[in-house]
């Protein structure tokens, strides 16, 4: 799977069909009862932020979008099938909020109300045709304000006037697109292997159901319970305060100028970067080893070491993007199952790369304590015992930093499937944040940032830094071998 913006993806031409909730369908979700399941703290955030931004004027379509390609003639009515069962399996997608910055409800439409039909939005003569027409049903029609928060379609290359059967883009391709409070990275990778499964299944005509998998409307319920348990002994705490003590309570942020005045955004925009290929990686990660870290830990102190040569920076801080699905139910559910947890090392303490390593493999082990519990909760709890009055204001969109090894998900390398894609839409930032992935055949970043002209350079000397690190790591460990 490639991370990709949305404005360098390229489907090819054909008709654009959408499967979209029947007249039936969309009275019952008009009925639909309120539900008792608060949101998510990460989910509240988001849609409080979207709400915030748009009021301002800003162009703000926080959705996430998966689209794959197979070169077979489509089944409309199979594919239909699948994503009707796609979005009966997972909870969070049968749910809506309505309500104000202030307060948000949740309602909830039953599984056996819904129902998809084929609608077809007509030919799309071209490449750009097509990404324009579909990026407009993304940004358009995802409010997690409404049901459906989803667009779920296919692109029938088969059926355009200038078909050829032989070409690399006859077929089909799947899109989907929802908005950020239903899902992360990992469900997107998820929601590939799994649409794919089902439209397999059922152009087989094969009855057997998939595992059934948890709801993150159960989750978020459960983490709201945990979060109401938060006290000054938790676990939790005493890793952000040994984390912001040693920075006088302050976020982390970009180690570069950005253009921007504090607390100033702006619009965001997108790089992605090669950072090494298959052969430099593996080098690197035998350097990581050697120094008794995870890769995890060689990409921090990868990360540590150009904050410390571009700036002189002696303190690095990082929030971490980690995994909340610790119950197995999880594992393959749609939701955002993510935390931010902080990733520390004293750069005097700690000056060489292997030194690094160490340094920051032991705080992603402490971190680890933090995890279940919501950041924001726990570092308002830190900052108000400290007695600062700063606290992190429910619209702030913190910079993180993600790194995932690809290779482990099924959804990232699909037989007879290509152009596996993960799609993000436009936002407004005043920090950078970084999502490093690993492929079978390379490891590549991408960036999001304030679309600004000092933004611009300092990215791309920060991006160009950590490729140098990396080729130099690896060099030295391919020479001690």
């Amino acid at each position: 799977m490639e991370m990709t913006p949305i404005e360098l993806w390229l489907p090819g031409p054909g008709e654009l069909l959408e499967f979209v909730p029947t007249e039936a369908a969309r009275e019952a979700a008009a009925e639909a009862p309120i539900s008792t399941a608060r949101p998510s703290s990460i989910q509240a955030s988001h849609i409080q932020t979207a709400m915030d931004r748009r009021g301002r004027g800003f162009d703000w379509s926080p959705w996430l979008a998966f689209a794959f390609h197979i070169q077979a003639p489509l089944d409309r009515v199979a594919l239909q099938s699948a994503f009707s069962q796609f979005v009966t399996r997972h909870g969070t997608l049968l749910s809506w909020f309505e309500g104000d910055v202030e307060n948000l409800t949740r309602r909830v439409i039953a599984p056996q109300d819904v129902e998809l039909e084929i609608t077809s939005r007509g030919q799309a003569a071209s490449t750009d045709q097509a990404r324009q027409r579909i990026t407009d049903r993304f940004s358009g029609n995802t409010s997690p304000l409404t049901w459906p928060s989803f667009i779920a379609g296919a692109i029938d290359h088969d059926s355009s006037p200038d078909h050829d059967s032989a070409s690399p883009s006859a077929g089909f391709t799947v899109y989907y697109g929802v908005d950020h409070s239903h899902t992360d990275g990992v469900s997107i990778l998820l929601g590939v292997e799994e649409l794919h499964e089902l439209y397999q299944r059922t152009v087989a005509g094969n009855p057997e159901p998939l595992a059934p998998v948890g709801s993150y409307v159960e989750f978020s319920a459960a983490e709201r319970d945990l979060e109401e348990t938060l006290t000054l002994d938790s676990p939790a705490v005493a890793v952000w305060l040994a984390a912001l003590s040693d920075t006088g309570f302050a976020l982390p942020s970009f180690a570069m100028p950005l253009g921007l005045e504090p607390g100033e955004t702006a619009p965001s925009t997108r790089v992605v970067l090669d950072l090494a290929d298959a052969a430099t990686i593996d080098s690197f990660g035998l350097a990581v080893k050697s120094a008794g870290g995870s890769m995890a830990a060689g990409w921090f102190a990868a990360l540590a070491t150009v904050d410390a040569e571009l700036t002189g920076r002696d303190y690095y801080m990082a929030l971490n993007a980690v995994a909340t699905r610790f119950d197995p139910i999880y594992q393959a559910a749609q939701g955002w199952f993510i935390n931010l947890v902080p990733v520390t090392a004293n750069l005097t303490q700690a000056q060489t790369f292997e030194q690094r390593v160490a340094a920051l493999h032991s705080s992603l082990d402490r971190a680890r304590a933090a995890a279940p519990m919501p950041a924001r909760a726990v570092v308002n709890a830190v900052m108000a015992a400290m007695g600062n009055g700063a606290q992190v204001s429910t619209t702030a969109v913190p910079p993180m930093v993600s790194y995932i090894d690809m290779r482990r998900f099924p959804g990232a390398d699909l037989p007879g499937v290509d152009q596996i894609t993960a799609l993000g839409g436009p936002g407004n930032t005043g920090d950078v944040s970084l999502w490093i992935n690993r492929r079978s055949d390379r490891t590549y970043v991408m960036a999001s940032f304030p679309n600004t002209p000092t933004a611009q350079e300092s990215v791309s000397a920060y991006l160009a830094g950590l490729a140098d690190v990396v080729a130099r790591t690896a060099q030295t460990a391919s020479l001690a071998v």
